[in-house]
């Protein structure tokens, strides 16, 4: 799903079941300043989503909508982006860092094949940080400021 602002916005989007809901079903959307857009997963298979917004400040206008998963932006070596997102690392498992801007804590969460998350890096600080790929696949950003995915 693509979550997206007409102006500046602090979002807090969260998914709603009638199951326990996981703290990793929220998610805290803001840009540097811009406008809102925000890649989220969905797992395969969904049918529907429920989810409420509740919008910090102004109202702004937004919109969620799908997309398929060929749209979401494949890289090798490097790869940089404000705010959450998903991206489509296509390199090999080894040393990767994450460098990251603030503010806040930044997550790094490799999704499986169903976009289920799955191994999850979690930084308080900016900084440049290290961690392993872990190989192929999706992997969610979960942050408020600006970052940067390489291989080391």
């Amino acid at each position: 799903m693509v979550f997206s602002t007409g102006g500046k916005a602090q979002v807090r989007l969260r998914f709603e079941s009638g199951r326990k809901i996981r703290s990793s079903r929220q998610y805290l959307l803001s840009g540097d300043g811009t406008p809102i857009t925000a890649r989220i997963p969905l797992p395969d298979g969904t049918k529907s989503v429920a989810f409420r917004v509740l919008a910090a400040g102004e109202q702004e206008a937004w919109t969620a909508t799908a997309a398929p998963l060929r749209e979401v932006p494949r890289f090798h070596d490097e790869t940089n982006g404000t705010g959450s997102d998903v991206v489509h690392y296509r390199g090999e498992p080894g040393p990767g860092v994450l460098h990251y801007a603030g503010p806040g804590p930044i997550q790094l969460e490799m999704l499986d094949d169903r976009l289920a998350y799955w191994v999850t890096v979690v930084e308080v600080r900016a900084g440049d940080h290290t961690f392993q790929w872990l190989g192929r696949g999706y992997y969610q950003v979960r942050s408020a400021g600006a970052w940067r995915l390489s291989t080391a």
